[in-house]
């Protein structure tokens, strides 16, 4: 699969947190997974390493537009926790970045399964 299809996919997939956690779909931004498996060092491991997260999850309480209907605090209840805000409650509570990165890719196969070729 190209990297432009990967991204097509996971967006038409939406967040992978929101989906787990209460079974819908929600739209989603496109996080790269890092060499270091930690957040904020290393280098991008490339355009296949990628996996599907909402804005809260991804860039946390300050991007996501919660701030006018929520607290920090009501969010972190209801959420959980985001990748960006705080990475070790995140990775404890919805698994590390090759479990999620597994997690992406098989849904990423139910979804070529789908479609008839």
């Amino acid at each position: 699969m190209t990297a432009n299809m990967r991204d097509v996919v996971i967006r038409e997939i939406g967040c992978i947190i929101t989906l787990r956690k209460f079974g819908y779909y929600a739209p989603c931004e496109k996080h790269h997974l890092l060499t270091t498996g930690r957040h904020g060092t290393g280098k991008r491991r490339g355009e296949q390493a990628t996996i599907g997260l909402t804005p809260y999850y991804h860039r946390g309480y300050n991007y996501s537009g919660l701030q006018e209907t929520m607290s920090r605090a009501d969010a972190l209840a209801y959420f959980g926790p985001s990748y960006a805000d705080s990475p070790k409650l995140f990775r404890a509570e919805f698994g590390d970045d090759e479990s999620l990165l597994a997690e992406q890719d098989r849904l990423i196969a139910v979804w070529r399964e789908s479609f008839v070729v």
